[in-house]
């Protein structure tokens, strides 16, 4: 039952992770804000964001309605903080409408963009728009082709290490086998060409350039010297010299027992550098987060690379075996020694899959109306089909008569396509930008319920409605219901309202909220008897 179980079981845990992905920084203020008439400019134009942006590639400029551009100084990142791009005026503006379009790099590491409109003085009216961030609704093909290539490098060399350092364990199998050195030498190969080819891809993205610009010596200079990614690349490429060092050095010593190991670990630092480069960088607790990331994809590359050195590597050693019944016997006990560590794996992939999918995919909503969520849902339904081939292996694996067939190798290639999809979502922005409609219900100590409404949930009009009860029964004479909103990413922004009551024990607003984030919403509410009812609410707005 085992020799076959494992698989099943891992490739469904690759469900709970929806990729290394956290949403990309946005707008959270700004001065002017969207659509703002003002009499008096301010000292200089600041926007606020969520997290942390790069000291790299950021602009903040200004146009009047016709085009034309206004004067201001190079933008810079506020002193006062990493979250705050801001650029002075170099002189007054006439009265009329005006854009400010600004571009940034988010911590992250993913470019965004967008226009804030506003008036100033008494021209004509300014039409109601809301502020505008473009973000790529797919992200660079190459960039996906790339990430893809370097998943699958690292679990094919993590794969063959660890059949020679836990499975088979002899020195023979670098020694005797020329398929072995060839698939290694590979597999390195394909590593370093896909860390080499992100400089130039990174540059192209950051920059917004051609690949005609790609290796222009001042962007990848601004690279590498202003940007989180930069500073991880020259690691990679250091330890990849390293690598291969110790790689030439083990297959000339095959009886070296601490060579494979010493490969291994270096493997396992620069997939420590990968989950460094990827959305970790943009949520709360990134040790964390990181830590996640790093489990899982060494899990992930131990899982494939493990079936790859399965069909790729085996059947050439188990055919070295003097006598038939000694082939078989090496070979179903290899897969025997692969499960039990299966299972292992297993356990880290759900639990990082987890960690990842409560942060990433808040609700059903965004499940299937987000292109992250969507691109998951696909994701599942391959996986749909693994564990139904999974399960055939189980029956057939049962009487140890036949090697893995080619079914092993269909089930295979699905996990390449889903590897695809996972470079997908790393790129993309997560579920949480538009997490839908909310609905909440809290118990208070004096046994009420109190039930939170937002509706759509997201920048812009929304309608707020609460919900008072106890024991199932609306509760009546409510003197007044006034609820407090406020962004949780900033000080700034309360927003409070007086609720007007619209059945019994049931009361509305509508609201303008002006950022995305998370957000406490205070709920207080006065009975004629002079009793308060108290609940706070910590939602999340979506910017979609």
């Amino acid at each position: 039952m085992k020799k076959y179980l494992w698989l099943v079981v891992s490739l469904f845990s690759l469900l709970l992770y929806p990729a290394m992905a956290s949403g990309h920084a946005t707008v959270i203020s700004s001065n002017p804000s969207p659509n703002e008439a003002m009499d008096t400019l301010p000292e200089k134009i600041t926007i606020q964001f969520s997290e942390n942006i790069q000291p790299a590639f950021h602009s903040l400029e200004v146009f009047s309605q016709d085009g034309d551009k206004i004067q201001t100084q190079d933008s810079t990142i506020s002193e006062q903080s990493e979250k705050i791009l801001e650029a002075k005026w170099k002189g007054t503006i006439d009265e009329g409408i005006y854009y400010i379009k600004w571009r940034v790099v988010s911590s992250d590491g993913h470019p965004i963009e967008g226009t804030i409109p506003f008036q100033f003085g008494d021209s004509a009216g300014l039409s109601d728009q809301n502020n505008s961030e473009v973000n790529e609704s797919f992200p660079n093909s190459i960039n996906v082709m790339l990430q893809s290539l370097q998943y699958i490098c690292f679990a094919a060399l993590t794969g063959i290490l660890f059949f020679r350092l836990s499975l088979m364990k002899d020195s023979r199998l670098f020694e005797a086998s020329r398929r072995t050195r060839l698939y290694l030498w590979l597999s390195y190969a394909g590593l370093a060409f896909s860390i080499f080819c992100s400089l130039p891809l990174r540059v192209t993205i950051d920059a917004s350039v051609g690949w005609t610009d790609a290796f222009n010596v001042s962007y990848i200079k601004e690279v590498l010297n202003a940007t989180n990614f930069g500073t991880i690349w020259i690691m990679e490429i250091l330890i990849l010299l390293l690598l291969f060092l110790v790689i030439y050095f083990m297959l000339e010593n095959s009886l070296n027992k601490s060579l494979p190991f010493i490969s291994f670990i270096i493997i396992a630092s620069l997939m420590i550098c990968k989950a460094f480069t990827g959305h970790t960088a943009a949520v709360p607790n990134q040790a964390l987060a990181v830590l996640m990331d790093f489990l899982h994809l060494l899990s992930m590359a131990l899982w494939l690379g493990g079936l790859m050195a399965l069909l790729v590597i085996l059947p050439g050693l188990a055919d070295r075996q003097a006598v038939q019944e000694d082939k078989k016997t090496f070979y179903w006990s290899i897969i025997q020694r692969f499960s039990k560590w299966a299972f292992l794996f297993v356990i880290i992939l759900i639990i990082s899959g987890i960690y990842s999918s409560l942060q990433h995919v808040p609700t059903i909503h965004s499940m299937f109306n987000t292109t992250y969520g969507q691109l998951l849902l696909a994701k599942i339904g391959l996986m749909l089909i693994m564990i139904v081939l999974g399960g055939f292996h189980f029956l057939r694996g049962k009487k140890q008569t036949k090697k893995l067939g080619y079914s092993v190798g269909m089930e295979f290639g699905l996990g390449i396509v889903i590897l695809l999809i996972a470079a997908l979502l790393t790129n993309v922005q997560t579920a949480m930008s538009s997490p839908g409609p909310i609905e909440k219900t809290l118990r208070t100590e004096e046994n009420n319920e109190v039930t939170l409404m937002v509706t759509p949930n997201e920048v812009g009009d929304n309608l707020i409605q609460v919900n008072l009860s106890n024991e199932g029964k609306p509760i009546a004479e409510i003197e007044q219901l006034t609820i407090t909103m406020q962004p949780l990413d900033t000080p700034r922004g309360e927003i409070k309202l007086q609720m007007k009551e619209k059945n019994t024990g049931t009361f509305t607003s509508k609201s303008i909220l002006t950022m995305p984030g998370k957000w406490n919403i205070h709920v207080h509410g006065l009975t004629e008897s002079l009793d308060s009812i108290n609940a706070d609410f910590i939602i999340f707005i979506g910017n979609s």
